[in-house]
């Protein structure tokens, strides 16, 4: 028998999808995916295009030319794009197949949840992005997460980034992902539950990481030999 996949009623009931699953044969999925991809690779550019995360090439101004820094936000727009699909990808896919080594759960059948997930991380900076555009500012940190609240008491960045990771939507992914996997699979619930947990906060730490990367020097190592310094 075959089942349509409605986004809607299984985010809010995974236990209800790993049982269709389970039983039956899944349609119209493909479409959600394309879907999701392509919203969420419009978001990232629409944020890079408006100016957020984008505060390394503020002081390239003062240093290039305007040609070398048009340049230097193309190819930051490019770089965002290659970001937003290793994110999507990772999420949807490389999480997937960890979870498949962790519970036996089929890889094809753990991909349903796992594009549930991707829409929510995405639902989440659309969120943030929204909000940032109304009140006409922008932050290094959502308001959603736990970043505000590390910045307060820790002057530590990397913390602060860390932290920054972990929202109120990494909470109900973590519940999604629980949900699914305990009515899919006899897996022991509180074993199960420790895992996501760590997941995320390895997956927290290695994000948190990448926001360190010296990106102000790598394009200053690209474009000081442009026309402007020729």
């Amino acid at each position: 028998m075959f089942f349509n996949f409605k986004y809607w009623h299984f985010l809010t009931n995974p236990q209800f999808l790993a049982e269709q699953l389970k039983k039956n044969a899944m349609r119209g999925f493909n479409a959600r995916v394309y879907a999701v991809f392509l919203i969420g690779l419009v978001l990232f550019m629409a944020r890079e295009l408006w100016g957020m995360n984008t505060e390394t090439l503020t002081p390239l101004l003062t240093t290039m030319s305007t040609v070398d820094y048009t340049l230097a936000r193309y190819a930051s727009l490019l770089g965002i794009v290659v970001w937003a699909l290793l994110y999507m990808f990772f999420h949807y896919f490389g999480f997937a197949y960890i979870l498949y080594l962790i519970t036996k759960i089929p890889f094809k059948k753990l991909l349903p949840v796992q594009l549930l997930v991707t829409s929510l991380f995405i639902m989440e900076k659309a969120l943030v992005f929204f909000v940032f555009t109304l009140t006409g500012t922008t932050a290094s940190v959502s308001y959603l997460s736990f970043g505000p609240l590390a910045a307060t008491f820790i002057e530590i960045p990397f913390y602060t980034s860390f932290f920054n990771q972990l929202s109120v939507f990494t909470a109900v992914v973590i519940g999604i992902q629980y949900q699914f996997i305990v009515s899919y699979n006899a897996f022991d619930p509180k074993k199960i539950l420790w895992i996501l947990i760590g997941l995320h906060l390895v997956l927290a730490l290695m994000v948190a990481s990448t926001g360190f990367i010296p990106t102000e020097n790598l394009f200053q190592s690209i474009f000081e030999r442009g026309a402007g310094n020729e």
